[in-house]
C-alpha cells in the first residue's frame, strides 16, 4: 500500500478565521458553501478522502452538509464549538464545548467522532490540561500541537512525528513542518499560500521517500478569494488574505502529485507499522525549558 498523507480541513466560515468573537457572529455574511463547493470538487476529482475538523456551531447550522460529507466517506472530527483559543477557555468551558461538539457532530454525521483539532492550534504549554479532558470526553486523537512557535500558538521543541501521550493514551499528530533558513514553517494554510509551491513539493517528496506521513491543512474560506476584507493587524491580515487566488490551483496540483487520506486512516497505518513514539506530558511541558 502506498503511503497516505492526511488531508485535513478546518470547517469554518471566513469570519471565524479572523478571530471574530462568538458574540459578533450574528449578521455576518455566510459564505461557507462558496469555498466548500470548490473543495468538494477537488476531493471528488482526485478521489481523496479528507478529515473535516468541524465547528460544533457549524454542525448545528449546516447538518445536511455534515451528513453529505460523512456519506461521501470523509471523516468528521471536532474543531471545538465557538472557535475560541483553548488557552482562553477555562477547563470546565473546554470540557462543555468538547462534549457538546462531539454530540452535535455524531448526530449530524452518524459517525463516531474521535478526532480533535483546537482553533488556531491553541493547545500550547499553557493548555496541556486540555489533552486529558479530550481523552475523558471520548476522543482518541488530537491534532492541535504545533512545533512552529508563533504569536498565537506552538510548543518549540515539540516532537515532529505522530506520538502517543503516555499518561492518557491519546495519540497526537502535530503540525507537519518544513525548514527554511533554519526556521520551521507549517505545511498548509497561510504558509502554503505565501511560500513557493516547490517548497512543499520537496517536503512531501522527502517525507514520502522516508515513509513519513505529512499533514496538510486548510480552510474553506481559503478557496473563496471574494470573501469580505476587514481591517486587522498586519500579521493577521497577511496570513488570512495573501494569495487566496492561488490556493485552488496549488491544492489541485498537490492532490495530483501525492496520495492523501483521512487522519484516522493514516494513524491506523502508523499503528499497524508500529511507528508511533511515546512521550509524557512532562516531556512536552519541558520542551520550553
Amino acid at each position: 500500500m502506498s503511503l497516505l498523507h492526511p488531508f485535513s480541513i478546518d470547517l469554518e466560515d471566513w469570519y471565524q478565521g479572523i478571530e471574530s468573537p462568538f458574540s459578533a457572529w450574528a449578521g455576518k455574511e455566510e459564505r461557507l458553501h462558496q469555498g466548500m463547493d470548490k473543495l468538494i470538487a477537488l476531493l471528488d476529482a482526485s478521489q481523496t478522502k479528507c478529515t473535516f475538523f468541524v465547528l460544533g456551531w457549524i454542525g448545528e447550522k449546516h447538518p445536511q452538509l455534515i451528513r453529505r460529507l460523512a456519506d461521501a466517506g470523509h471523516e468528521i472530527a471536532s474543531h471545538g464549538y465557538s472557535h475560541e483559543k483553548v488557552y482562553d477557555l477555562s477547563p470546565q468551558k473546554f470540557r462543555e464545548e468538547s462534549m457538546l461538539t462531539k454530540t452535535i457532530l455524531e448526530d449530524c454525521s452518524g459517525q463516531q467522532v474521535v478526532g480533535h483539532r483546537a482553533p488556531f492550534f491553541s493547545i500550547t504549554e499553557k493548555s496541556l490540561w486540555a489533552l486529558e479532558i479530550l481523552k475523558e470526553c471520548g476522543y482518541t486523537y488530537d491534532c492541535s500541537i504545533s512545533p512552529v512557535k508563533t504569536w498565537r500558538y506552538g510548543i518549540a521543541g515539540c516532537p515532529e512525528e505522530i506520538f502517543r501521550i503516555k499518561e492518557i493514551d491519546l495519540l497526537e499528530f502535530p503540525v507537519s513542518t518544513f525548514s527554511l533558513l533554519h526556521k520551521k514553517l507549517g505545511i498548509g494554510g497561510a504558509y502554503f499560500r505565501i511560500f513557493p509551491y516547490w517548497f512543499f513539493k520537496k517536503a512531501f517528496q522527502r517525507n514520502t521517500a522516508a515513509n513519513r506521513p505529512t499533514m496538510f491543512y486548510a480552510h474553506p474560506w481559503e478557496y473563496d478569494p471574494a470573501h469580505p476584507r476587514v481591517e486587522m493587524e498586519f500579521k493577521a491580515k497577511l496570513t488570512h488574505y495573501h494569495n487566496l487566488k492561488g490556493m485552488y490551483a496549488r491544492t489541485e496540483k498537490l492532490l495530483h502529485e501525492f496520495s492523501f487520506g483521512t487522519v484516522a486512516s493514516v494513524l491506523a497505518q502508523a499503528e499497524a507499522a508500529k511507528k508511533i513514539s511515546t512521550y509524557s506530558l512532562h516531556e512536552l511541558s519541558s520542551t520550553q525549558a
